[in-house]
């Protein structure tokens, strides 16, 4: 569901308000922000705007406060509305609203099973059992904005515990190795891409039609039909951008598909809504030199971020290599055999979490290859299906477990089958010309990033340009326009890759013919 900056806002606002309400109530957030949204018509109500009521609270014989009088609709037969005039509280401000109706649930009995109740259907469906509202459809619409904007992500805000590290907002802040497993959960089990301005929405087709209007950068064909391409997928994308995956998870994503966000609410837990440039200057510690960096810290070029892991790796999101949320090697520490990298401008500690006992070193970059058989099933898997790799190995297995397997030659081949956790985690067939002889399951330490310009580069989903008098694989010629266009690599095969424009399919041509953009 499309969100306007307005909206934003006022979830931001009321969630603050509702998130420190619950601590003393014990009435969800999610389920406050909700009926606020519902009553106030986000907040552009007569009532709200002239009144400050964020909910259609009726002022009884008991009331002495401020009241409003206002138009209202019923529904007593459970069928129709009938619309009639009544006095509503009237507030001095929003704080005292959300206040007001906390009061209200806690001080009389029947809504006892909606205060202290965690789950927060069940506390839709309870406050409007208890004759909250008489609208039949109330509970539905809850549990819908709920759902649809994220909003239990403010119910995970909890009262700090004695001594903790909290943020400005109260919530108890993340651990680094929280922080990083999270990272890496994502890596190792979710299927994501590179969205401009998506902090971990499942590509559906509401949200890619949203996500394909919001940036220009989104807006170019080639990246419009990468995006289009990952809708309704089974198990589903899930979108993010460089500072939205640190910004997302921060946020609570939990790769809810069923939820708007994955899960995420927005601009809580005290992260606010930043760039990659802001953020870093959010950091302590900001530094060039990464002699010192811990796991947890932001790295930072202009325009980019990601977080260090450990181990001279990096989590970044980006359209570069794998366009997805991937791991990659930080140079400025040293490269690593079989990871892309990038040299970082600065790194930081992040004001957002806790650094705790997984910050206290980081170890050499360049890690030794272990030998064929041993597997590597601790460190994070480097490649992707259908990628182009050079097998260094001698050896490969029928079965991902097997203890052993027949000889077989190094040389290029392409990645076919992965299976996480395992000996041999990778299945290679060999590429015609590459001059492997492999064929099975092979080991983590025997697969490297294939050499030679723009192949190790260049792979299904690349954005490319196509270099000036090129030929199609034929032979033929191309028409001028194209060496201006960015084009889509559909896929390679060998030494020929077929590039699309707009998700059509323009030619087929040599891979060292193509620049890669991104």
């Amino acid at each position: 569901m499309a969100i306007t900056e307005e909206q934003k806002g006022f979830i931001k606002r009321v969630g603050d308000l509702a998130a420190a309400d619950m601590k003393k109530s014990g009435i969800l957030a999610s389920l406050t922000i909700a009926q606020a949204i519902l009553e106030s018509g986000w907040g552009q109500s007569g009532l709200t705007v002239k009144a400050n009521a964020l909910f259609g609270i009726k002022a009884g014989s008991t009331w002495k406060g401020k009241v409003y009088s206002a138009q209202t609709q019923e529904c007593y037969d459970g069928v129709s509305n009938t619309t009639i005039t009544a006095l509503f509280r009237a507030y001095d401000s929003w704080e005292e609203s959300v206040s007001d109706h906390s009061a209200l649930l806690t001080g009389l009995s029947r809504y006892k099973a909606v205060v202290g109740e965690r789950d927060y259907k069940k506390a839709c469906v309870a406050i409007r059992t208890a004759g909250y509202a008489t609208d039949p459809t109330y509970s539905d619409k809850l549990i819908n904005l709920i759902d649809s904007y994220g909003l239990a992500a403010y119910d995970s805000v909890s009262a700090p515990p004695a001594g903790s590290n909290n943020n400005a907002k109260g919530a108890v802040k993340m651990t680094s190795t929280e922080f990083i497993s999270k990272l890496q959960n994502i890596v190792d089990h979710y299927k994501t891409l590179y969205v401009m301005g998506c902090f971990g929405a499942p590509l559906t087709a509401a949200t890619v039609q949203r996500y394909c209007t919001n940036d220009d950068y989104n807006k170019q064909a080639a990246r419009t039909a990468m995006i289009k391409a990952a809708a309704n997928q089974n198990p589903p994308v899930f979108g993010f951008d460089c500072v939205c995956l640190i910004k997302g998870v921060l946020w609570g994503w939990s790769g809810d598909a069923s939820k708007t966000y994955g899960g995420a609410g927005y601009a809580v837990n005290g992260v606010p809504d930043i760039s990659a440039d802001t953020m870093i200057t959010k950091c302590t510690g900001v530094s060039t030199d990464f002699k010192n960096i811990v796991p947890g810290e932001a790295v930072w070029l202009s325009g980019h971020i990601g977080v260090y892991i450990g181990g001279g790796k990096v989590i970044e999101c980006t359209p570069a290599f794998k366009n997805c949320v991937q791991v990659t090697a930080c140079l400025n520490i040293g490269a690593i055999s079989g990871l892309n990298g990038r040299a970082w401008t600065k790194h930081g500690k992040l004001p957002y979490i806790t650094y705790d006992s997984a910050g206290n070193a980081t170890p050499p970059a360049q890690q030794p290859g272990k030998p064929a058989g041993s597997g590597n099933t601790s460190a994070p898997l480097s490649f992707s299906v259908g990628d182009v790799v050079r097998f260094t190995g001698n050896t490969h297995y029928t079965s991902a477990n097997a203890t052993s397997g027949p000889a077989c030659k190094p040389g290029t081949a392409k990645v076919t089958q992965i299976a996480t956790g395992t000996k041999h985690p990778y299945h290679l067939i060999n590429v015609s010309g590459g001059g492997s002889t492999v064929y099975g399951w092979v080991d983590a330490a025997d697969v490297q990033a294939a050499s030679g310009g723009a192949a190790a580069t260049i792979k299904a989903g690349s954005v490319v340009k196509v270099k000036a008098g090129a030929k199609t694989y034929t032979g033929g010629s191309l028409a001028s326009f194209v060496y201006s266009r960015e084009h889509v690599v559909k896929e390679i095969s060998n030494d020929r890759a077929v590039i699309t424009y707009g998700g059509v399919v323009v030619a087929a041509v040599k891979v060292s013919d193509l620049t890669f953009i991104r």
